[in-house]
């Protein structure tokens, strides 16, 4: 018996009946989605990198293995020294570094080992354009604070649920240590998103996604920089996720 077939029906934000697992036990409104986002940029710029999640994916939990298998993929690759429990972090993998390897004299990694941990966030971004279920996309604006930011794109993923009257969730991460849910409830007229009070639910299932929306950032953030040591990226996010080069202005 599934999650969902252990609790019962509850009204669900755009009419109907929906199920509502113990996922989201705290939400005023069952959500039909979940955002996953993080945030990047610099003093010029602000960017945002989220994942769309319909409910039954992130139920599932098929987007989570997804990225566990990508982890386990490094950890199995001799050519990195990424271990188990690791943080991938996507500015770190962009300047090539990694964990030293314990017979190597120098201080860091090599040039060919350089270039496998920057290959980490492409090889990221190809798991990202298959995850089931999820959508990836993108916010920019002008350079302003991560409260700033963070209440932009707010603003801006709340208008995209007015139309059809549906609940949505939002886990934006903006900061290493600042994560926060918030609902996204379908009023008529744009007011601040609740944020959730309590212990976080569905933290488990959808953290391990945040190291992708973090992928998503960064490179949408270097597409539009376009600094010159980091050339390499500049196409990629195009290349393998160009829906999401349509950026939500915040």
């Amino acid at each position: 018996m599934s999650a969902s077939e252990k609790h019962p029906a509850v009204p669900a934000a755009g009419g109907g009946t929906d199920h509502i697992s113990p996922l989201f036990a705290n939400a005023n409104n069952p959500p039909r989605s979940v955002y996953v986002a993080a945030l990047s940029g610099g003093p010029d710029m602000a960017i945002a990198g989220w994942l769309h999640l319909s409910y039954e994916a992130l139920e599932s939990k098929a987007p989570v293995s997804a990225w566990a298998e990508f982890h386990e993929e490094l950890y199995a690759d001799p050519a990195l020294n990424v271990r188990r429990g690791d943080t991938l972090r996507a500015r770190k993998l962009a300047a090539g570094q990694g964990r030293p390897r314990p017979t190597s004299a120098q201080r860091g990694p090599n040039r060919a080992e350089q270039r496998g941990y920057r290959h980490v966030l492409r090889r990221g971004l190809e798991v990202v354009a298959r995850l089931p279920g999820t959508t990836a996309g993108t916010a920019r604006g002008a350079g302003m604070s991560a409260a700033a930011t963070t209440g932009a794109l707010l603003a801006g993923l709340s208008s995209r649920h007015r139309g059809d009257g549906s609940a949505a969730l939002a886990l934006i991460r903006t900061s290493t240590a600042v994560t926060q849910w918030y609902e996204l409830t379908p009023r008529p007229a744009p007011t601040a998103p609740d944020l959730v009070q309590g212990p976080p639910y569905a933290l488990a299932a959808a953290g391990g996604l945040l190291e992708a929306a973090e992928f998503v950032a960064y490179c949408a953030y270097q597409h539009h920089a376009r600094f010159h040591n980091r050339r390499f990226l500049w196409e990629w996010l195009p290349e393998l996720l160009p829906d999401a080069l349509r950026p939500l202005r915040i």
